[in-house]
C-alpha cells in the first residue's frame, strides 16, 4: 500500500486557493443573457445555437486546464513523494533499514543450503524499496560487515553473488551484536534483521541472557535448515607421532561419529599415507552415535610422513577427512659419556664403570619395544656427533669444560634429552658454574652428599612417584613395578631450580629424581643416586630395566605429547634457527610455505613476529583451509604441519525459532513511544525527495497545459 506525502504543505494549501481564482472570475465575468425580439428566422437561430455551445465548451476547457495548472503549480513546489503506508509516514517516516545477515560457517556446505541462503537474501533486497536502506553482514564464528547501511542495493547484490561459504564454526553472537550497533545509530526509520541460516545449535552456545536486541528492532529469521539432515564426521584421531620399528606395529585411531538419525552399515573408513590408501576398515554406526576404525601402521625408515583419514562423500565434504603427520624412527639412539674405568674399591659390590648396567638394559633389551642404539665416549663428543643423538647420559662425570657444556647446552636446546647422574667423581661446583644459573640446565642445586656406600644397614627407599608422569604411568598399576624394594645407601641432597620440578622423592622427603623444561622441547632429568650399584641396588631390582627405557622414551619420543593440534584459523609458529645468534645474513633468507591448495607463501623470520616472541621463528596465520601444509627453508629440512577442522560444527540439529524469538526480543518499552521528532521527519522526507523528483515531472505537466492553454485562449 502507497501512500503521498508532501515535504512542504504549505505549498499544496497555496495551490488550492490558487486553483479557485479561475472559478471565481469565471463566475464573476460571466455574461448574462438578454431576450431581444426579432421576426421568426429560424435558420440563424439555429446556427447561432450552435456557435454557443462551441464558444462555451472552449471556455470550460480552458477553465479546467487554468485550475489544473494552478492545483500541480502548488503541487508540485509542494516537492510531493510517495511511501509506503500513510500510518508507518506518520510513524516513522515511512523508511525501512534493513540489516542481513548470512551465515557461511561451514554447515552452510550441507547440500545445496548456501545457495538458497544466497536467493532468499535477494528476495529480501527485491522487497525494499529505493528510499530503503540495507546492510550485508557475512557471519561465521565472527561477523564481517561487506555492504554498509544505505540505498546502493547494487554492491549488495555482487557481495551476495561473490560470497562463499568458510570452513568456521557457527557463532551469530557478533553478528547480531554488529547489527544492533548499526541500527543504533538510526534516528528513523523502521529497524529490521534479518538473519539468513540453518539455525543451527551450535551457534547460540555462547548467548547470554543479557544479550538482548534493542526493544525498537524486529527481528525476522529465515530458516533454511534440511529436515534430518544425515552427516557422518571423523571427529577425531589418535596418532602416535614417532613410531619405531618394533615387533609389533603401532595403531592409529578414528574416531567416526553418525550425526544422523539412520544407521549406517559397513561404512569403508580409508587410511592414506604419503598420497597412498593403507588400508581400509568397514563401520557399522547406529543413529546418534560413534564407532573407532582402527589401523595396524609400521615403517622401515626413518621419515616424516604425512597422512589422513577418509569417508566417502556424502552432502558435506569438509568433515570426512581428518590429517595428521608422524615421524617413523628405526631406533632411539642414546649417547653416554662417563669417567675410564676404576679399580675396585673396598667394600663396593659392583666392580664395573658407571655404564656396565645402562648397556644391559638398554642393548640387551630383547624383549622391549624400542629398539635402541647405544654408544659411548669419556669426554662430551662434538655437536655433529650429538645431532645425531637422541638422548645424553651423562653418569657421574667429573666435571665439564666450558666448551662441553655450551655443547650439551646447544644439544638440549635443539629438543633433545639429558639424563644427569651422580657419584664419587661429580664435582658439583663445576656443575653450577657452567650448567646452573637462574636460567641454566640444571635442574637442581646439590647441597651435601648423604649417607654411607659402605654400609649397607643403613638405607632410604623411594617412597613417592608422580604416577601421573609419562615415566611413571606404566608403573600405577599393581604388580607393574615396585620403586620401594630397592634401596639407596648414599644420595646428594639437593633444591630444585627455577621451573624444575620433583617427580620422584625418597621416604625422608628428599628428591630422588628431578625434572626440567629447556629450550623449545628440550628437557634434563637429574637422578640424585648413582647410575650402577656403586651407592644403591637399583639396577637388580626389576623396576631397572622397565625404568630406564620408559625414561628414555620419554625424553626421545617428547612430541608424543607436544605436537600442536592446530585448528583453522590458529597462528602456527615454526622454529627457522635454533641458534640466537645468527648472522642477519642468514636471517634475510625467506621461507616458503605451501598451503593445501599449493599456494606460496615466502616470509621472513621475524615478520609478523609477536612483541617479546623469539627473531628465530616466523608465525604463520593464514591457516583458512583444512588440510597438510609444508614449509621449506633453503638448505635446510621440509616441516610438515596439519590443520584440521573444529567438528562441533558437524552436529546440524537447529533451534526452534519461536524460542529464539523469546530469547534475543528485548523489553517492552512502558511508556507509548514517541514520535519522531518534525525536523528529522522533514530531514528524511528531504532525502527520500532526492531520490523521488515527482515534482519535476509535475512542472512538464504544468508546461504543458500552459502552452495549450494559450494556444486555445487566441482561438476563442
Amino acid at each position: 500500500m502507497f501512500g503521498l506525502g508532501v515535504l512542504a504543505p504549505l505549498f499544496a494549501v497555496a495551490g488550492v486557493i490558487g486553483a479557485s481564482i479561475p472559478i471565481i472570475l469565471h463566475l464573476l465575468n460571466r455574461e448574462r443573457a438578454r431576450q431581444l425580439i426579432f421576426s421568426t428566422v429560424r435558420f440563424i437561430q439555429m446556427s447561432h445555437q450552435t456557435n454557443v455551445r462551441r464558444h462555451k465548451l472552449k471556455r470550460l476547457l480552458l477553465l479546467l486546464m487554468r485550475i489544473l495548472m494552478l492545483a500541480l503549480l502548488g503541487f508540485a513546489f509542494a516537492r510531493p513523494f510517495f511511501a509506503d503506508s500513510l500510518a508507518v509516514t506518520q510513524k516513522t517516516g515511512g523508511k525501512r533499514n534493513a540489516v542481513i545477515i548470512l551465515d557461511t560457517s561451514y554447515s552452510m556446505q550441507y547440500a545445496a543450503v548456501f545457495e538458497d541462503a544466497k536467493k532468499e537474501a535477494v528476495k529480501i533486497l527485491d522487497g525494499l524499496d529505493a528510499a530503503d536502506a540495507a546492510c550485508l553482514i557475512l557471519s561465521s564464528d565472527n561477523a564481517r560487515v561487506v555492504a554498509p547501511l544505505g540505498s546502493e542495493f547494487s554492491h549488495i547484490r555482487t557481495a551476495l553473488n561473490t560470497a562463499e561459504t568458510t570452513n568456521n564454526q557457527t557463532d551469530y553472537l557478533d553478528a547480531l551484536q554488529n547489527a544492533d550497533e548499526i541500527l543504533a545509530g538510526i534516528p528513523i526509520g523502521e529497524k529490521q534483521v534479518y538473519l539468513i541460516s540453518d539455525m543451527q545449535k551450535r551457534g547460540w552456545e555462547n548467548f547470554i541472557e543479557t544479550d538482548k536486541l534493542s526493544a525498537d528492532i524486529q527481528i525476522n529469521f529465515v530458516d533454511i535448515h534440511v529436515e534430518e539432515p544425515q552427516n557422518l564426521a571423523i571427529t577425531g584421531i589418535s596418532v602416535p607421532p614417532v613410531v619405531l620399528k618394533e615387533q609389533k606395529a603401532s595403531r592409529l585411531v578414528a574416531r567416526v561419529r553418525n550425526f544422523g538419525t539412520e544407521s549406517v552399515e559397513n561404512l569403508p573408513v580409508r587410511l592414506f599415507i604419503d598420497d597412498n590408501v593403507i588400508d581400509t576398515v568397514e563401520l557399522d554406526i547406529e543413529a546418534d552415535d560413534l564407532a573407532d576404525a582402527v589401523f595396524n601402521i609400521e615403517f622401515q625408515d626413518e621419515a616424516t610422513h604425512t597422512g589422513w583419514v577418509e569417508l566417502p562423500e556424502d552432502r558435506l565434504l569438509v568433515d570426512n577427512k581428518r590429517y595428521f603427520t608422524l615421524q617413523s624412527l628405526q631406533s632411539i639412539k642414546v649417547h653416554a659419556v662417563r669417567e675410564r674405568a676404576r679399580s675396585v674399591g673396598t667394600g663396593v659390590s659392583n666392580p664395573y664403570d658407571e655404564t656396565f648396567f645402562i648397556k644391559k638394559a638398554l642393548v640387551s633389551g630383547r624383549n622391549t619395544a624400542a629398539r635402541i642404539d647405544f654408544t659411548e665416549t669419556f669426554s662430551v663428543p662434538n655437536a655433529a656427533t650429538l645431532e645425531r643423538a637422541d638422548v645424553l647420559i651423562l653418569a657421574d662425570v667429573a666435571a665439564l669444560s666450558s666448551a662441553e657444556a655450551e655443547r650439551v647446552k646447544n644439544f638440549v636446546a635443539n629438543d633433545g634429552g639429558l639424563i644427569l647422574t651422580v657419584g664419587d667423581n661429580i664435582d658439583t661446583d663445576t656443575y653450577k658454574r657452567h650448567l646452573g644459573g637462574e636460567d641454566g640446565l640444571m635442574p637442581c642445586d646439590f647441597v651435601q652428599a648423604v649417607g654411607d656406600a659402605f654400609n649397607r644397614d643403613q638405607f632410604r627407599v623411594i617412597a613417592t612417584v608422580q604416577y601421573e608422569h609419562p615415566i611413571f604411568t606404566p608403573f600405577k598399576e599393581p604388580n607393574h613395578g615396585d620403586f620401594g624394594k630397592a634401596r639407596f645407601y648414599r644420595l646428594f641432597q639437593a633444591v630444585p631450580t627455577k621451573d624444575a620440578t620433583v617427580i620422584a622423592s625418597y621416604d625422608d622427603g628428599s628428591p630422588a629424581l628431578f625434572e626440567k623444561p629447556y629450550g623449545n622441547l628440550g628437557r634434563v632429568l637429574c637422578f640424585t643416586s648413582t647410575i650402577d650399584r656403586e651407592w644403591n641396588d637399583l639396577p637388580i631390582r626389576a623396576v631397572y630395566l622397565p625404568f630406564l627405557h620408559e625414561s628414555i622414551k620419554y625424553l626421545a619420543l617428547k612430541s608424543v605429547n607436544t605436537t600442536p593440534d592446530y585448528r583453522i584459523n590458529d597462528s602456527v609458529e615454526l622454529k627457522v634457527f635454533d641458534d640466537e645468534e645468527v648472522s642477519d645474513t642468514v636471517r634475510r633468507k625467506e621461507i616458503a610455505i605451501f598451503d593445501p591448495n599449493n599456494i606460496e607463501t615466502r616470509m621472513q623470520p621475524d615478520e609478523n613476529a609477536p612483541e617479546g616472541s623469539s627473531r628465530n621463528s616466523i608465525f604463520y596465520t593464514d591457516t583458512s583451509v583444512p588440510g597438510i601444509y609444508s614449509a621449506h627453508l633453503s638448505g635446510g629440512d621440509t616441516h610438515y604441519f596439519v590443520v584440521n577442522i573444529d567438528t562441533s560444527e558437524s552436529d546440524l540439529a537447529a533451534r526452534d525459532i519461536e524460542e529464539l524469538t523469546s530469547m534475543l526480543k528485548g523489553a517492552a518499552e512502558e511508556s507509548v513511544e514517541e514520535k519522531p521528532r518534525a525536523e528529522l521527519v522533514a530531514q528524511y522526507r528531504e532525502d527520500v525527495e532526492k531520490n523521488q523528483n515527482a515534482w519535476m515531472y509535475l512542472m512538464l505537466v504544468v508546461f504543458a497545459l500552459a502552452v495549450t492553454e494559450m494556444f486555445l485562449a487566441n482561438r476563442v
